[in-house]
């Protein structure tokens, strides 16, 4: 039986002139209607947009957290696929004599700048504290505590803290030790703390980018196929793909690169807020009470700031502004990163790294297929925490992906998954370590005095700074904090930018021709984070995203079948001419 040949040509059709001459008309148009419909929806009628934002999202985590979780495990299936079948691992996503376009440490401070550094620096810290009071080994320790109690007619006193008195009871004699319960805010809870935040940081959110990279890069590059979303599901769809099926692929890989990114700069808005107030000690950019967090006009002035300069940077292109903002970063990350290496709990630091990676690699497949129900404690903290990350990386990774197939041209499918997968994962894992183990031990050890664990998440990164340093030393560190956030900051808006404008223009690299396209597109993007801050808070943004991730994570498992497909495919049309 014959194969039919690979589709090598898809004409996307573009404006020859006038306002959107390069641009698909249909797709810009209605991306922007629907982005204006939410900015207008969520000022009109703010606190009923929050409510409905927010029953959308608890709808989402009580019935689709399995469709999350196995979504995920089939994306880093395909891309440990790719990289251990040594016939697809070689294939050069480019021409055969091509080179790369970056060095390596300019390629990777891009993917990593772009990818993940504002969540990373935002979460390094707040992370592993949440983890050492609660995660599903603590809740497992709980509920055997529980039925242990039940089994010995112990009543347990409403409010009381079972753990204080299980160690009452046993002291006792009342009852019987019970093997390997685990603590909250113990150092035998370490271990489970690692192999969580490892989980959410390491292969899964890495293989949603790569997924996306690969395809688009491949498609791209080696079949001559445009830059954009519909491209990779060319072998499933074919020359279908040029009319109102590929704009509508497009359209949803614009709005979910929108909110995916409205999230993400959401959460970097309150780090950065958190920051200038601990440099400056300003009252009007934290609200009052145990637990002070960043005001809705801090948000909105960071949100000013930095979408100014992203809307800059992204007007000089990928070479210059992003290339240099993403280098800058690089080098600042490794300085955070060397305090902490030199004055941190470092010891502590390498021992939670080994465990935590080893833990990890053992438990991964048990964490990956293991479903709660949502109406348990259980479920309550897969969905919050697990199914929450999978639905951002998701809504993140139109963007990430076709930015990191634009600066991948002409390197093989396997040093695209080493590099954008493996290396990625152990640089957080690194950074995590070191950063959230330093706030560890100081909680541990007492020197932090619950200060840590009172904070809210953007805090705490700058409440380990003001206990390590003195007043004025913590200030500095908290200025290289705010400098570097910032540089993520902009870098993942001026990307997310220049990446809509790609999928809008069927593929064609704009940012030299289109500059208001640039304005216009990052005012837009500004509206829609400043809407939903009105709308709700951080908690409409995060809302949103999910939503946003439903639909494009069913593109993302066609992509993936198609990728496949696609590589099987071209082998056996190979094997054909060999023989």
């Amino acid at each position: 039986m014959s194969i039919s040949p690979p589709v090598k040509e898809l004409n996307i059709e573009t404006q020859d002139s006038g306002f959107y001459k390069g641009f698909n008309q249909t797709i810009a148009l209605i991306s922007k209607l629907i982005v204006a419909l939410i900015v207008i929806w969520a000022v009109a009628s703010p606190e009923r947009a929050g409510k409905i934002l927010l029953e959308i999202q608890n709808w989402s985590f009580q019935n689709l957290n399995t469709y999350y979780l196995y979504t995920i495990a089939f994306f880093m299936a395909v891309c440990l696929i790719l990289a251990v079948v040594p016939s697809f691992g070689r294939i050069k996503l480019g021409t055969a004599d091509g080179v790369p376009e970056f060095s390596n440490f300019s390629w990777f401070s891009m993917m990593f700048g772009a990818g993940i550094g504002i969540g990373m620096l935002g979460y390094a810290a707040a992370e592993p504290i949440w983890h050492l009071g609660s995660n599903p080994d603590i809740i497992m320790s709980k509920q055997a505590i529980m039925a242990a109690f039940a089994g010995s007619n112990i009543a347990i006193p409403e409010g009381a803290d079972v753990f204080a008195m299980y160690n009452d009871q046993v002291a006792a004699g009342s009852l019987a030790a019970i093997d390997g319960i685990i603590a909250p805010k113990s150092e035998a809870a370490l271990d489970s703390v690692y192999r969580y935040t490892f989980l959410h940081w390491g292969f899964g959110p890495w293989a949603c980018y790569a997924l996306i990279g690969i395809s688009l890069a491949f498609f791209s590059y080696s079949r001559g196929l445009p830059l954009t979303i519909r491209s990779g599901l060319t072998p499933i769809f074919g020359r279908s793909l040029e009319g109102p099926l590929g704009h509508i692929i497009d359209i949803a890989a614009v709005i979910a690169t929108i909110l995916g990114v409205a999230q993400t700069i959401g959460l970097g808005l309150s780090t950065f807020a958190s920051g200038l107030h601990n440099i400056t000690g300003a009252s009007w950019l934290m609200t009052t009470g145990d637990t002070p967090e960043p005001t809705t006009a801090a948000l909105l002035v960071c949100l000013v700031v930095v979408m100014l300069l992203s809307t800059l940077s992204a007007l000089s292109g990928v070479g210059k502004g992003i290339k240099w903002l993403s280098n800058i970063n690089m080098v600042l990350s490794f300085s955070l990163l060397g305090f902490f290496l030199i004055f941190g709990s470092t010891m502590l630091a390498f021992e939670l790294l080994g465990k935590g990676i080893f833990s990890y690699l053992v438990s991964l497949p048990a964490m990956t297929f293991t479903v709660w129900k949502p109406s348990t404690e259980l479920g309550a903290w897969q969905t919050g925490w697990t199914v929450f990350y999978w639905a951002w990386w998701i809504a993140f990774a139109p963007f990430v992906g076709i930015f990191l197939a634009r600066i991948s041209k002409n390197r093989t499918i396997r040093e695209f998954v080493l590099g954008a997968i493996a290396a990625p994962s152990l640089m957080c894992f690194i950074w995590f370590t070191f950063v959230g183990g330093t706030a560890v031990d100081l909680e541990l050890s007492g020197e932090a005095a619950g200060k840590i664990f009172g904070s809210n998440l953007t805090y705490q990164l700058y409440e380990v700074i003001n206990i390590m340093l003195s007043p004025t030393l913590a200030t500095v560190m908290s200025v290289m904090i705010v400098i570097l956030l910032l540089t993520y900051l902009v870098t993942s808006a001026d990307s997310a930018v220049l990446v809509v404008n790609t999928i809008n223009a069927g593929g064609a690299q704009t940012e030299a021709t289109g500059p208001k396209h640039i304005i216009i597109w990052g005012s837009a993007l500004t509206a829609v984070i400043a809407a939903l801050l009105l709308a709700g808070g951080l908690g409409a943004i995060k809302s949103a995203m999910i939503i946003g991730a439903i639909p494009f994570s069913f593109i993302m498992i066609l992509m993936g079948i198609s990728l496949l497909k696609a590589l099987i495919r071209d082998g056996m049309r190979q094997k054909r001419l060999n023989t």
